[in-house]
């Protein structure tokens, strides 16, 4: 069954008993989304999480001031949307569909009912949450440093994610300037000399569509020089 073995490779469900993932399949409910349609909204109640099954999302934020930042992309399998679903609160992003997307939607009282009757479930859950905030410390600091910090650290975390979802060229990163720019909060002068500095230092290599990584190890590696760079 597609869908089974769809849950049995979601971060939520790993090394659970067959009973949980048998529960969870008879209450999900398959979604499909073309792409740049809306898997959730931000600001719209959070009633229901979606496990993704197949292909990739954005997820961005508007901020107070109308200005839209790109957060990360997701890639199958991954979760969305179960931050409002646990704290019974709106939605603190929308996420977009960039490709075809097929997505497994779980319902908050159906996700309650499986975290009671199946620790390990919980478990998984904090898991993945507590490297969220891992993830996100790091980002701050990167991004309190200097635009150079903050590429690199948006260009490793994309090339892990792509890695790790099995995508051909995972070194290929499918970024522009004006998407670089939405991800870092940084003007397109600022991002195109950094993006020049890099390339002279041989970590990578750029076109209008891409950003092809060729020393990860080096790009993480490269020193921050905190004055000069933004």
């Amino acid at each position: 069954m597609a869908r089974l073995d769809d849950l049995k490779r979601s971060p939520l469900f790993q090394n659970v008993p067959e009973d949980a993932v048998r529960e969870a399949l008879g209450v999900v409910t398959e979604r499909t989304f073309r792409p740049a349609d809306l898997v959730v909204e931000q600001d719209a109640e959070g009633e229901a999480l979606h496990l993704i099954a197949a292909g990739v999302v954005r997820v961005s934020r508007v901020s107070l001031g109308s200005r839209e930042r790109v957060l990360g992309d997701i890639y199958a399998p991954g979760v969305v949307g179960e931050t409002a679903v646990l704290a019974r609160q709106e939605r603190s992003a929308s996420v977009r569909a960039l490709t075809e997307v097929r997505t497994l939607m779980l319902h908050r009282e159906h996700f309650e009912l499986i975290l009671r009757r199946h620790p390990r479930v919980l478990w998984n859950l904090a898991e993945m949450l507590a490297r969220r905030v891992t993830f996100l410390n790091d980002e701050l600091i990167a991004f309190g440093l200097n635009t150079e910090a903050a590429l690199s650290h948006v260009f490793a975390n994309l090339y892990r994610q792509r890695a790790a979802a099995g995508v051909p060229q995972p070194e290929v990163l499918p970024l522009g300037t004006a998407d670089i720019m939405a991800r870092t909060s940084s003007s397109r002068e600022t991002v195109s000399r950094v993006l020049k500095k890099l390339e002279a230092q041989g970590v990578l290599t750029v076109t209008p569509q891409a950003v092809t990584l060729l020393d990860l190890a080096g790009l993480e590696a490269v020193s921050v020089e905190v004055e000069g760079v933004d």
